[in-house]
């Protein structure tokens, strides 16, 4: 059985490496969807989804999704994977997707056993004003390790657009369409003003929380950018709570000399686990804060927010902060006024096998000794040939500790060993929480060495080993194998 869900996690990467096999810029989409399960099984009635992928040609669309509890009272529940559907033209503006999810998580206490999700579906889609895609249809989502097994009825909404990105590492050219505008690494501190425990006991205390955030902007707009943050607890209370919310933030012109802006920032998204009520999930929250430049690309944000559930007892407000680094800065090293300015990345994909160990999970749980599965996906930043910015995250798919996740970011480098090898090493720090894992209460730290075989420019497998250690007794040595794809993106 558990080759089975291996066999299904690789066949899913093969499909991400066919979409290294070109190089030219290529559709992307992205949908934002609703699944209602036809069954009343459990306390979640239905998930939310956003899903990123792209056309690899024929019109099959591979990508990722992330799943989220968004009926019901379950919010908590997380389920990240892989996604890839065959679109099938009826018209001009008309057409059908045939497709399917594979992926793990978990949460909300909803999942005891292993926490792999799969779906199959089929959406008839139309096309209507400003190039949005309605979309309806049907299919059947499973959960193992726990009660859902139903039918559901689908719904969502996709753009297509235009991203300045191609892949493999290439020269700077004019950026065009939506291009990114910054990554960054998070610190959060939530202080509750109406926070219950979900299970009754009292009034949640203070969190700490890191994480990241990517931005990303149309040119044609400075003062606009689209954000998608995820953060988790990992300090103080709340051990086990993850929230991912996307919304618009308005930045001012600069002033004291072009070093200061101000920003103000709306968005909705989904949150809960580690005891916050957040009800069905859906959470809203606000910000205002300043942007310091520090030097060159490297930017200081600190600010205070606010964030709601839309129908659970959890409110707080908080302070931020983050260390940014833009890529829209006015010409840098490697860019000109007409050409642009080209970044390097990485995307690298594939699985993670963590040991089981004494201390691994607490004293009598009953999937002691059981080792872990995960499906994980990490972002590369290259600052130069050797050195990269990593971040990333992973969740559980095998080993009975649903709703297990992992979210990290961290420092590598890499050096060559020849024409097609490649060794490196990173050192990793960030969150764990979830499946009866002992990781409370919940920052964890580690390091891995990879090395790396490159088939092609645009594809390389790699494999290495790791450890994470956490305070709550959790330390496992880790086996990974994936593959890496090299992009370009262009401001």
């Amino acid at each position: 059985m558990m080759q089975n869900r291996v066999g299904r996690s690789l066949g899913a990467m093969a499909l991400l490496a066919a979409m290294a096999s070109g190089a030219e810029a290529a559709d992307f989409d992205l949908r934002s969807g609703i699944d209602i399960f036809t069954r009343s099984q459990t306390r979640m009635t239905g998930l939310h989804s956003l899903t990123f992928s792209v056309d690899i040609g024929d019109g099959f669309y591979f990508g990722e999704s992330a799943y989220s509890a968004a009926l019901g009272d379950a919010g908590g529940l997380f389920i990240g994977g892989f996604e890839a559907f065959k679109r099938i033209p009826l018209g001009d503006s008309s057409s059908i997707d045939i497709g399917g999810f594979v992926g793990g998580g978990g949460g909300a206490s909803l999942i005891s056993g292993d926490g792999l999700m799969t779906k199959a579906y089929a959406t008839f889609n139309q096309q209507f004003a400003g190039g949005f895609v309605a979309h309806i249809g049907t299919g059947w989502t499973k959960i193992t390790g726990s009660a859902i097994d139903s039918p559901i009825f689908t719904f969502g909404l996709s753009h297509s657009f235009d991203l300045a990105a191609d892949v493999g590492h290439t020269d700077a050219r004019p950026p065009s369409g939506l291009t990114a505008a910054s990554a960054k690494a998070v610190g959060l501190y939530y202080m509750p003003i109406s926070s219950s425990r979900r299970s009754g006991g009292g009034e949640m205390d203070p969190m700490g929380l890191v994480g990241g955030e990517f931005t990303y902007r149309d040119l044609s707009n400075p003062h606009w950018e689209y954000v998608f943050t995820a953060v988790a607890a990992g300090i103080n209370d709340g051990s086990g709570y993850a929230e991912w919310t996307a919304g618009a933030r308005y930045l001012t012109d600069s002033f004291l000399g072009g070093h200061l802006r101000g920003f103000v920032d709306a968005g909705v998204g989904f949150a809960g686990g580690g005891e916050v009520d957040t009800g069905s999930g859906l959470v809203g929250k606000v910000s205002a804060g300043l942007d310091a430049k520090v030097w060159g690309g490297m930017h200081l944000e600190a600010g205070a927010m606010g964030i709601a559930a839309y129908d659970g007892d959890f409110r707080a407000v908080g302070a931020f902060l983050r260390g940014a680094y833009r890529f829209d800065e006015p010409v840098r090293s490697g860019g000109s006024d007409t050409g642009g300015h080209a970044q390097h990345w990485r995307v690298a994909t594939g699985l993670t096998y963590e040991f089981s160990h004494p201390g691994f999970r607490p004293p009598g749980h009953w999937a002691t000794g059981s080792d872990l599965i995960l499906i994980e996906t990490f972002a590369d930043l290259m600052l130069g040939k050797h050195f990269y910015v990593t971040g990333g995250g992973a969740t559980v798919a095998g080993g009975n500790a649903g709703g297990f996740a992992i979210g990290m970011v961290g420092l590598g480098y890499q050096m060559d060993l020849g024409p097609n090898w490649a060794l490196s090493g990173e050192l990793i720090g960030g969150a764990a929480a979830g499946g009866g894992i002992n990781t409370s209460p919940g920052v964890i730290g580690g390091g891995r060495v990879e090395l790396d075989y490159k088939l092609t420019d645009n594809l390389s497998l790699s494999a290495g080993v790791g450890k994470w250690v956490s305070k709550g007794g959790a330390a496992p040595i880790t086996l990974h194998a994936g593959i890496k794809i090299p992009f370009t993106s262009y401001h």
